[in-house]
């Protein structure tokens, strides 16, 4: 693998965000369902999508 140059750093940085991006979400759900159980989570989830 070469030198990158500025835009294939940038680019590498954008694909990059997008796996931790989706394994942060991942993590604070888990921790939301760990707190507060199945149930309670996907009844505060309805509730948030229904007020959107």
């Amino acid at each position: 693998m070469g030198a990158l140059g500025i835009t294939g750093l940038i680019a590498l940085i954008a694909i990059m965000a997008i796996p931790v991006s989706i394994v942060a979400g991942a993590v604070v759900y888990v921790i939301r369902i760990a707190r507060k159980g199945t149930a309670a989570t996907l009844v505060d989830a309805m509730k948030y999508r229904e007020l959107a």
